[in-house]
């Protein structure tokens, strides 16, 4: 995030704002905001504030002489081409008026199209804008609210701007949005708010009033693509140079944006995973016998020791279970509240048909999950399930996942010539061939041939999508209705698959190996080349937590 000292003095009333930005992106996006203010200035009918004066408060970036900052006044004296330069640029500091106003009216709404025509370099208009109008609304003593064309009216989205701003930079619509479409939205505005609309010129077009109206087109071109943009309100514009291209592109991507502060390093962690359906991560640490748990969103991470190397390991309720080899034997050891006779339990490897070597190399990998069945605990080796309370292979499991209950686990199992799964009605029907995933409640996916998948939900029937070939199913989550999570061929691309659409996930791309999906929580855990996890909810496209490893 950006350190409000490092960024200009021009940029001082804007940096609360910014900080949501790396530093070098925010210093691209100064001249955007500051020319876009410029332009709000007496749009918002605020260019004078309400109320009686009371003093100063803070920085402006422009004023009358009398409040010019007396360092400003001794640049003049000895460097007076520089004044002149910065005076010309509006790069002068001058103290802010404040007013006393006895009752604070409304709230700063701002309507936002993200049709096809708003991608690209508008969108870095509506980013600067919802800077502004972010300092406005605080210094105004109001809240900010956001709202997306083509989403339900009245869907406002509140809280920090770093939430917003995530949102918005999710928010990509397929259709454009009409006139109606911002009278429906239009209608849950409050007389006493004050309301803003980002757009193009097509609906803008259409529109009887464009008093508060941000209209911006791409106005100039090089070789390559949109170096600047015109943006209007009312009958005034401003001409904004845009950024250079990595860093729009960044600023696209959602890869500028760090909304979550990373804490100090934690030390190794490896193949991350969620394993229950609890708010934790889990992963290895620094070698095969040390596991790392990670509370999501806060908590400090906690490293435990085992005697022998951790093969699976699980959040089950209020207690963490891992499971240890010593002496070619597999002991779960239970840190918490005790989980009964299960966690005496001493399985020998060659009950279940592993060796050492197999340990060895199972201890390379993720972790696998842990569950407990009417008071048995259930654990996957080798692509099978095992019950090892019984030592019995549990040959006609094909998926488990968390269910209602702590020992009543959702299960997917060969019955017959189908695959039958919790909760699925008993008329649908699953191929014995196919890939199973189980998500929350009664979700169900399963594979139909090579890029064929079927969808199941209680709200809804079965529906049928398409995968490209080579793509791997992660997960399932339900985001207003059931998601695949993909993994390109290439081991980099995030896909949101849904019998509607297709949604590349760019933010959450280009992780180190295949990211972890939580099993009832559309969370999403990707690893960073720099060694950063970045634990992200899909639904909102916020980060939830930053780890740092080593």
């Amino acid at each position: 995030m950006t350190d409000h000292r490092t960024l200009p003095a021009s940029l001082a009333p804007w940096a609360p704002a910014l900080s949501a930005l790396a530093a070098d992106v925010a210093l691209a996006m100064g001249p955007l905001v500051r020319r876009i203010d410029e332009l709000f200035s007496g749009a918002d009918g605020t260019a004078t504030d309400d109320g009686q004066p009371d003093g100063y408060d803070g920085l402006a970036p422009r004023g009358t002489i009398e409040r010019l900052l007396p360092s400003q006044l001794q640049l003049w004296q000895e460097l007076p081409d520089e004044f002149v330069r910065r005076a010309a640029d509006g790069e002068l500091l001058y103290l802010a008026t404040a007013t006393r106003s006895p009752v604070t009216r409304g709230r700063v709404v701002v309507l936002v199209d993200t049709g096809p025509q708003q991608l690209g370099a508008a969108r870095l208009v509506q980013l600067a804008a919802l800077v502004v109008l972010h300092r406005r609304a605080t210094s105004q003593g109001r809240s900010l609210v956001l709202g997306v064309l083509g989403e339900r009216p009245g869907s406002w989205r509140d809280g920090d701007l770093n939430r917003q701003l995530g949102g918005w930079l999710a928010a990509r619509r397929a259709t454009e949005p009409d006139a109606s479409t911002v009278r429906e939205w239009t209608e849950q505005v409050d007389a006493a708010d004050q309301a803003w609309l980002l757009t193009g010129p097509h609906l803008a077009g259409d529109l009887p009033d464009r008093h508060r109206v941000l209209v911006s087109h791409e106005q100039e071109w090089g070789v390559d693509g949109a170096t600047g943009v015109r943006a209007v309100v009312g009958d005034r514009h401003v001409d904004l140079p845009l950024p250079r291209g990595d860093v729009a592109l960044r600023i696209l991507r959602g890869t500028a944006f760090r909304a979550v502060p990373v804490g100090p390093a934690v030390g190794s962690l490896r193949t991350p995973t969620f394993a229950s359906a609890a708010p934790y991560l889990i992963a290895r640490g620094d070698g095969p016998a040390e596991v790392v748990s990670v509370r999501v969103p806060t908590g400090r991470p906690r490293r435990h020791h085992l005697p022998g190397p951790a093969l699976a390991a699980s959040w089950l309720g209020r207690r963490l279970v891992i499971l240890s080899c010593v002496d070619e034997t597999l002991r779960p050891v239970v840190i918490g509240k005790a989980l009964g006779s299960t966690q005496d339990l001493a399985v020998p490897l060659t009950a279940i048909g592993l060796s050492v070597a197999d340990v060895e190399a199972a201890a390379e990998g993720p972790l696998s999950p842990l569950y407990v069945l009417g008071g048995d605990l259930l654990c996957a080796f080798g692509g099978g399930w095992w019950n090892l309370s019984t030592g019995r292979a549990l040959s006609s499991y094909v998926a488990v996942a968390p269910g209602r209950q702590l020992d009543a686990p959702r299960l997917a199992w060969r019955g017959g010539t189908d695959i039958r799964a919790s909760g699925l009605p008993a008329g649908v029907r699953i191929p014995t061939t196919s890939r199973v995933v189980l998500g929350a409640g009664s979700r169900t996916a399963w594979s139909v041939g090579d890029a064929t998948w079927r969808i199941h939900a209680a709200s809804g029937p079965v529906s049928d999508m398409t995968i490209a070939k080579g793509t791997t199913v992660v997960g399932l989550v339900d985001i207003d209705g059931p998601h695949l999570v993909t993994l390109s061929s290439s081991g980099l691309i995030v896909r949101l698959v849904s019998p509607a659409r297709t949604q590349t996930l760019t933010r959450w791309s280009g992780g180190v190996g295949a990211p972890a999906v939580h099993p009832s929580k559309p969370w999403l855990a990707v690893p960073r080349p720099d060694g950063l996890i970045e634990i992200a909810d899909l639904a909102t496209n916020q980060v939830l937590r930053t780890v740092r490893s080593t």
